[in-house]
């Protein structure tokens, strides 16, 4: 039997099981020319509503960016208020991605996520678009 936890990234839920990584279909993130993009934001909020954050497990970078950079950032992130919780904020780690200087075009980077021996891979395709004309 596999045991599996959930872990609350961004507005879904990532379910972390007892297998090997499998690569999903990537998600495509879109952002202009010179300007980052948040690509996952992991949170854990705690059940007493605490403004603490639960243990989140530590991503590492698979694949790395061809075009641009891969940084952690602790952030503080807008939780929604629930039957127990009012709404309220609290630290949760995000993986930002910003395109090289003047580069344009399609960057992918993979992301794996592991608690104990549960193991999970996140595949993104970064879309760069042109930024706006200066003037």
């Amino acid at each position: 039997m596999r045991c599996c936890r959930a872990f609350p990234i961004a507005a879904t839920i990532l379910t972390l099981c007892s297998m090997p990584a499998a690569a999903q279909s990537p998600k495509e993130l879109k952002t202009k020319s010179g300007t980052s993009v948040v690509v996952v934001n992991f949170l854990n909020p705690r059940p007493d509503c605490s403004a603490n954050p639960g243990p989140i497990a530590v991503p590492v970078v698979r694949e790395k960016p061809a075009n641009g950079i891969i940084q952690m950032l602790i952030i503080a992130t807008d939780v929604a208020a629930s039957d127990k919780c009012p709404a309220r904020k609290i630290p949760s780690t995000a993986l930002i991605y910003t395109p090289n200087k003047d580069f344009v075009g399609t960057d992918s980077v993979q992301i794996e996520v592991e608690a104990g021996n549960r193991t999970t891979l996140l595949s993104y395709r970064i879309i760069v678009q042109p930024g706006a004309e200066p003037l």
